[in-house]
């Protein structure tokens, strides 16, 4: 094994253990989860965007997405499998907590409560959120890669936005408004396949994808 093939599988096993340490579905993460939910919610709703921003920072789904991706590219079935089940069960818990909170709002405020801009900018899903996704999946395996700029990770959260969608599908449910709930919902999944899209990417070009013998 050569030097640089070495460093290469060194880097790989330390990225893979920060990514084993966030992204299992522990207490923590749940909880951090509901927390995010409920806040963007609320920040949706008052079509507050500081407050959707502070939720988003929050959330902790961004990492079993990476988690996952280095893991495709290594064939870890097993691990494929957690990955896949914590970002199953983060997905649903953000969702169900959102319609709590819409449920919560509209006994609050009746018919009065309407569709904010902040609601209606997450319902109209195309190619170019997928693009921006793809673009932080890349930074944001790079980041996990380089403990020296991991610290951005939280604006690479930020940037591609899982968790409102999530949540403007909770609220549409709880409105009876599917359409609402359909287009949120497909925006997340253009999000969510582009950062696992991107990041693969960029774990490739490191070179993780070399030398998975154990």
């Amino acid at each position: 094994m050569s030097l640089f093939t070495a460093s290469v599988t060194n880097i790989r096993k330390k990225t893979e253990k920060r990514l084993e340490i966030h992204a299992k579905p522990s207490k923590s993460f749940f909880l951090l989860i509901t927390l995010a939910s409920a806040i963007v919610s609320l920040g949706l709703a008052l079509d507050n965007v500081s407050i959707v921003i502070g939720g988003m920072v929050v959330a902790p789904l961004i990492t079993p997405i990476f988690g996952l991706s280095l893991r495709i590219i290594l064939l870890r079935f097993k691990g494929i499998g957690g990955s896949l089940l914590s970002i199953t069960l983060g997905t649903i818990l953000a969702i169900v907590v959102a319609t709590i909170i819409g449920y919560i709002i509209i006994f609050f405020e009746g018919t009065q409560f309407g569709l904010t801009e902040e609601i209606l900018s997450r319902t109209e899903p195309n190619l170019l959120f997928f693009l921006v996704a793809v673009l932080s999946g890349i930074a944001g395996a790079y980041a996990y890669a380089k403990p020296d700029v991991l610290s951005a990770i939280t604006g690479i959260a930020i940037s591609v936005a899982l968790i409102p969608p999530l949540a403007v599908t909770g609220i549409g449910i709880a409105l009876n408004n599917f359409f609402l709930a359909e287009q949120s919902f497909v925006l997340y999944l253009f999000n969510l396949l582009g950062i696992c899209f991107g990041s693969i990417i960029m774990f490739i070009s490191l070179g993780f994808g070399k030398d998975i013998k154990k």
